[in-house]
């Protein structure tokens, strides 16, 4: 955990651009990574309300062949997973995209979701 501290202040050591310094193309950039994290974090709950509900229902559901309620519901959890997986992705290329367009370098072992946290939270 102490290597993990340590990769964190050396990234604020970094001599990294503010939000004013950046070019138009890494504020766009910037701002498809917020909105691509939005996305992450709305498909995150609508995964757990899914499984939340089915869970529920089938508490109380017989043995043997399930309910069209319960399919349904096993349905709506998988392309919620899969819309998760969909927003992370595209979170993920839009971080590394700004990266490059600003010209920063990640450190090694910090993970990317990691070192976009700050500039997420100061972006416009």
């Amino acid at each position: 955990m102490t290597s993990l501290s340590s990769s964190l202040e050396n990234m604020s050591d970094h001599k990294n651009p503010s939000a004013a310094d950046l070019s138009p193309e890494a504020s766009a950039l910037l701002a498809q990574a917020v909105e691509a994290r939005n996305a992450m974090e709305r498909a995150a709950r609508d995964t757990t309300v899914a499984a939340d509900e089915l869970r529920r229902y089938a508490k109380f559901s017989k043995p043997g062949q399930p309910s069209a309620h319960i399919v349904q519901l096993r349905q709506r959890q998988a392309a919620a997973r899969m819309d998760s997986a969909r927003a992370k992705q595209a979170f993920l290329k839009a971080s590394q995209a700004f990266v490059h367009a600003a010209g920063l370098t990640v450190p090694p072992r910090v993970n990317l979701e990691v070192f976009m946290e700050p500039w997420l939270t100061r972006a416009p």
